[in-house]
């Protein structure tokens, strides 16, 4: 099962991060957080990515870049290729005590031009070379690569944040991780709006323009999310009826359900096991 929320990452071995090519069809994988800087490197297709509400489209050639614990969403469509690179907090904190106030810019594209984003690209692409071929003593090449990437990702696209803000929005993300928690544990209940703002002391209208600041959802669309991802992974494990799965996974509205379905996965969920069996 997925994690709506936190994001667990296994770090490859041998070499300071998380490191993979990724090839694969339509897919979302929605609203999560992590504590590592996230890097997304487009080579083929069509990749957007949800970022604290704001959203972005790559174009094969570009970078996204996540900060740790920014709320964020990833959809692809159509065959999609990606490099995916994740250095954890932690190993940030070792070369910046700082870290926390730490803000890396998040779309660095290249026209071929831009020196900068040019010296980003060239250091994943060494980092893919080696990791493809997996030479004895790679990981000390492919460690080098990296801190030099990490260098130039400091020194062109980032800046420092004032502790004062980092406050009040870590109070806000708190708030809101709390709420997607409780979605996460109760999706298949009733789920109030009301209840999700009064069980944070908030009102109605605060708590909605909260949540679509960090989620770029409302809270029912957030809620219908993860109930449609939930019948998704249902539909290709088990053989249960589309009826019995809508009642399971919480939907009564289901003219909502099939927009949002074929919107994720572009097709009707008959259609969709029809092909998986």
């Amino acid at each position: 099962m997925l994690s709506y929320n936190y994001e667990e990452i296994e770090e490859n071995k041998y070499i300071p991060a998380r490191f993979e090519l990724v090839h694969c069809g339509t897919f979302t994988f929605p609203a999560h957080w992590h504590e590592y800087v996230e890097i997304l490197y487009l080579m083929d297709g069509r990749l957007t990515t949800i970022i604290q509400a704001e959203s972005y489209e790559l174009s094969p050639g570009s970078i996204i870049v996540i900060n740790p614990r920014d709320l964020h969403m990833t959809k692809t469509k159509g065959d999609t290729t990606y490099m995916l690179l994740q250095i954890s907090a932690k190993q940030m904190k070792r070369l910046f005590p700082d870290f926390e106030s730490l803000r890396f810019d998040t779309v660095i594209s290249s026209d071929g031009k831009n020196n900068n984003a040019e010296a980003l690209i060239t250091r994943l692409q060494h980092m893919l070379n080696l990791y493809l071929q997996r030479e004895d003593g790679y990981q000390l090449l492919f460690t080098a690569q990296l801190y030099e990437f990490l260098y130039h990702l400091y020194r062109s696209y980032s800046s420092w944040t004032i502790p004062e803000d980092n406050q009040k929005n870590n109070r806000d993300f708190q708030r809101i991780t709390q709420i997607m928690d409780w979605v996460r544990n109760n999706y298949s209940k009733p789920l109030k709006l009301d209840d999700a703002a009064e069980s944070l002391g908030l009102s109605r209208e605060y708590f909605c323009r909260l949540f679509k600041k960090y989620t770029g959802l409302t809270f029912l669309e957030h809620v219908n999310l993860v109930r449609t991802i939930r019948l998704y992974d249902d539909l290709l494990r088990t053989d249960q009826s589309i009826t019995l799965l809508l009642d399971k996974n919480g939907i009564t509205n289901y003219k909502v359900f099939m927009r949002t379905f074929k919107k994720l996965y572009g097709d009707t969920p008959q259609a969709i096991r029809r092909k998986s069996n």
